[in-house]
């Protein structure tokens, strides 16, 4: 679903950027508080990749937001997002504008207590640690992993129950479920009619944690049954901030009258030089049996942020497939 005719996206849009000007206690990052219901943010980011078979600049991201209390306990969001909004082929000779804005997020939250939480809408699926952070700037690197993307639907049209099972608020549970289309078809990574799944996530200590997800879901495009299993551990030691993801799919694909599997994730580390500099290195390992690929893929990254909202990033991709390595240099910020 596109927002037609521009009028809440502009309005929003607005309403942050005039009310910005006049903002005497604004702070980067933190949005725009308009009153006691309504908090206005946006954010961007643009990059510049080049290798073997790309030479490309983009206005990735383009997003405004908005969001509050309705209540002392419903709460909402809603996201609307563009993206890529500009890109430069350079290796084509091409350019293209993409300006239509799409529902990335919109929900409504309900908060019983902490053993018990409702949301409903387009949500984050609660999967792992990097398809919780949905904006670039907050992201160690400017690429995402394969797995983060090819494995599951990365949003949940539907509810999600969620909260700590035990009294010491350190094992936290999901339950999603959607059974219709997505709010926004044209902007989802593998669209279903049907996704549902629980996730568990356990603080150990204070600088480890440990989760992992069982999911179900059926595609729309080309009918396939997919079942996944995943696992995330997080441990983090200043300067040290290490992180792993891996899942399996079983894919049942009913069009064809096959069977195939997919195996994916990543290891990575982040050293931090010091509150604004940081190096990360990463391993990431993809498998698809059902178009006979298989990656291997290195990366090799530097961050830099002068401020929390504002983030510089340069990395470099080492594939085992030499011609898709490749180098990419971002910029992005919060509002």
């Amino acid at each position: 679903m596109l927002i037609k005719g521009s009028l809440m996206k502009a309005l929003l849009l607005s309403i942050f950027l005039i009310s910005l000007l006049f903002a005497e206690d604004y702070q980067l990052g933190q949005g725009l508080k308009i009153n006691d219901n309504l908090n206005i943010g946006a954010y961007f980011s643009t990059d510049y990749t080049k290798g073997d078979e790309i030479d490309r600049y983009r206005l990735d991201d383009v997003a405004i937001l908005a969001y509050g209390n309705l209540t002392p306990r419903f709460s909402y969001l809603i996201e609307f997002e563009a993206a890529p909004f500009y890109t430069k082929d350079f290796e084509n000779g091409t350019s293209n504008w993409d300006r239509q804005f799409h529902y990335e997020r919109a929900y409504i939250d309900y908060g019983y207590s902490e053993m018990f939480s409702f949301r409903g809408g387009k949500q984050i699926t609660p999967i792992g640690y990097w398809n919780l952070e949905p904006i670039n700037v907050l992201r160690d690197t400017s690429s995402n992993p394969l797995y983060s993307y090819k494995m599951f639907p990365k949003f949940v049209t539907g509810i999600d129950t969620y909260g700590y099972i035990n009294e010491e608020m350190s094992l936290q549970y999901h339950l999603f479920l959607q059974v219709t289309e997505d709010l926004d078809s044209d902007y989802i990574n593998i669209n279903s009619d049907l996704f549902t799944g629980v996730s568990l996530e356990y603080e150990a200590t204070e600088e480890l944690s440990i989760g992992g997800s069982l999911g179900y879901y059926e595609t729309t495009e080309i009918q396939k049954d997919i079942s996944f299993i995943q696992a995330n551990v997080k441990y983090t030691q200043y300067p040290f901030l290490v992180q792993t993801e891996w899942a399996y799919t079983d894919i049942d694909n009913k069009t064809f009258d096959t069977n195939a599997f997919q195996v994916g994730g990543y290891i990575q580390n982040l050293y931090h030089i010091n509150i604004q500099h940081a190096i990360i290195g990463r391993y990431e390992y993809f498998k698809d049996t059902q178009v006979n690929l298989e990656n291997h893929i290195g990366v090799f990254g530097y961050s830099y942020r002068p401020k929390y909202a504002i983030s510089i990033k340069a990395e470099y991709q080492v594939n085992s497939d030499s011609k898709f390595s490749k180098s990419i240099i971002s910029f992005s910020v919060l509002f």
